[in-house]
């Protein structure tokens, strides 16, 4: 009896392994603002479900210019059709320099994959006045 409940625990934590999860790749690279490096931020990598693209989101931190999936909780991303979002800091607490999304098919490999932020990012949209 013993063995059998030795073996359910095994098969319990076998299933719990991960084995099934998605394959998730590396992406790095630099981070530019009109040229020049952001200094802090966070990038978001979020698989494009319209493109029949699925897996889990990806996060990185900008520091210096640099980021790099591998450097997370999570690291990597699924790869394919992705919506990224780039937070670009001015500073490490929080000024607020743009806010830049686009879209990308990055490859399902490790990769380097640089960004480069138009100035016009930067500009706000007028809103309706009142």
């Amino acid at each position: 009896m013993r063995s059998w409940a030795i073996l359910g625990l095994m098969g319990l934590f076998a299933g719990c392994s991960g084995g099934d999860e998605p394959k998730r790749y590396r992406v790095s690279g630099e981070v530019k603002l009109a040229g020049a490096p952001v200094p802090h931020g966070e990038i978001l990598f979020t698989p494009d479900s319209g493109k029949g693209n699925s897996g889990a989101q990806g996060i990185a931190d900008i520091k210096d210019g640099k980021y790099d999936t591998a450097s997370t909780r999570a690291p990597g991303v699924a790869g394919g059709p992705m919506t990224v979002r780039v937070t670009a800091l001015g500073d490490p607490n929080g000024k607020l320099l743009c806010e830049y999304e686009f879209n990308v098919d990055l490859p399902r490999a490790d990769t380097v994959h640089n960004i480069d932020i138009p100035a016009s990012a930067t500009k706000k949209k007028a809103g309706p006045e009142f």
